[in-house]
C-alpha cells in the first residue's frame, strides 16, 4: 500500500502529488535484501522512450518508477557514482550512497524529431527514509542514466511492468528493530553450519558484519556478549538422519576489520557441527541481528 506517492511529469516543470499506485501485484512485496549489480536486456524492438519518473514510500521500502513508451530498455543498476553522459562529470546526490541506473537502448527524446520526451534537468528530492533524491545523468547516443541518492547502502531490487511500460527500483528501509545487549537465538534447518566468508562495512550510526552462508537453508545460531566487549556468534549444524553435522569457515581463522565499532572476528571450530566466531568490538555497545536470503546471510550490526 502506498503511504505517499510523488509523481514527476518530465515534460512539466514541477513535482506534484498523487494517490495513484503502481500495481496491485507488486504492492505486497517485502523489503529487498540483495546489493549486487543487476542487469537485464531490453523488451523493446525499437527505441524505448523515457516519459516520466515517480517515487513512493512503502512500509518497508521506497520505490522509484521510470515510465517508458515503446517497451522497456535494457538496464544496469549498481552501487557506483553517477557521471553525466558524454561529458563524464560527477553528479552529486543527496545521501550517503548512490545507486546508479543506466538504460540502453533508451532515449529521452524522439530520435526522428529530436523533440524531448523527458526534461532531465528535473530533480526529485522526496527525502524518504532511504530514498533521498533522484537526478539524471543525461541522454547520449542511446544511453539514459539516472542516480538515486540513498541514506545508506541497503538491499534493492529491479523489475519491469507493462501496460504501461515501466522499470521499477525498490530500495529497502533500514531494519526497524532496536539495538540491545540481550542474547539473540535463531533455530534453522541447515544440516551444516558453513560460513563461506565474512564482509564488513561502515554505515551511518553502526558498523555491519555479514556472514555469508553456503546453501539456501537458514543456520542455527546464537549471538551474545561474553565478558568485556566481545560478542560471540555460535553456529550449529543440525545434521541429517544419514550423517553428522559439520561447521567451517572457508577463510582465515582471524579476519581484521578495523572499523569504529568492529575490530576483528576470529573463528574456532569446536567439532560435531559447532563453531564460534568471536567478534571484537571497541566497546560494549548494543547490537541487532538480521537473517537474509538469496543468498543466505546473517547480518550483525553494532551501534556506534
Amino acid at each position: 500500500m502506498w503511504i505517499r506517492t510523488a509523481v514527476l511529469s518530465l515534460t512539466a516543470t514541477a513535482m506534484t502529488l498523487t494517490g495513484a499506485g503502481i500495481s496491485a501485484a507488486a504492492a505486497d512485496l517485502g523489503p529487498p535484501t540483495q546489493t549486487a549489480t543487476v542487469t537485464a536486456g531490453p523488451s523493446a524492438t525499437g527505441p524505448a522512450l523515457l516519459t516520466g519518473v515517480r517515487v513512493g514510500r512503502h512500509d518497508t521500502y521506497d520505490r522509484t518508477v521510470f515510465d517508458f513508451t515503446g517497451g522497456t530498455p535494457g538496464y544496469r543498476v549498481e552501487y557506483a557514482p553517477l557521471y553525466t553522459e558524454g561529458a563524464g562529470d560527477l553528479v552529486h546526490l543527496e545521501g550517503a550512497q548512490t545507486l546508479s541506473i543506466h538504460f540502453h537502448p533508451a532515449f529521452a527524446h524522439d530520435p526522428e524529431t529530436y523533440k524531448p520526451t523527458a526534461d532531465l534537468r528535473q530533480v526529485l528530492t522526496p527525502r524518504f527514509p532511504t530514498l533521498r533524491q533522484v537526478k539524471f545523468g543525461g541522454d547520449f547516443e542511446g544511453y539514459v542514466s539516472a542516480g538515486l541518492g540513498l541514506a545508506d547502502r541497503v538491499g534493492f531490487r529491479v523489475f519491469t511492468l507493462t501496460n504501461p511500460y515501466r522499470v521499477v527500483v525498490d530500495v529497502a528501509h533500514q531494519p526497524s528493530q532496536p539495538f540491545g545487549t540481550a542474547t539473540v537465538s535463531r533455530t534453522g534447518t541447515a544440516p551444516d553450519a558453513l560460513v563461506e566468508r565474512v564482509r564488513s562495512g561502515a554505515h551511518p550510526g553502526y558498523d555491519r558484519l555479514v556472514f555469508d552462508i553456503i546453501g539456501p537453508d537458514p543456520v542455527t545460531f546464537q549471538v551474545r556478549y561474553l565478558s568485556g566487549s566481545t560478542i560471540q556468534v555460535g553456529f550449529s549444524g543440525m545434521g541429517s538422519p544419514t550423517r553428522s553435522p559439520h561447521a567451517s569457515h572457508s577463510g582465515p581463522a582471524t579476519v581484521p576489520i578495523g572499523l569504529t565499532a568492529l575490530k576483528s572476528v576470529s573463528f574456532t571450530i569446536i567439532g560435531a557441527g559447532l563453531m564460534n566466531a568471536a567478534v571484537s568490538t571497541a566497546a560494549r555497545h548494543g547490537f541487532r541481528v538480521s537473517t537474509l536470503t538469496n543468498p543466505t546471510r546473517i547480518a550483525l550490526d553494532i551501534a556506534l
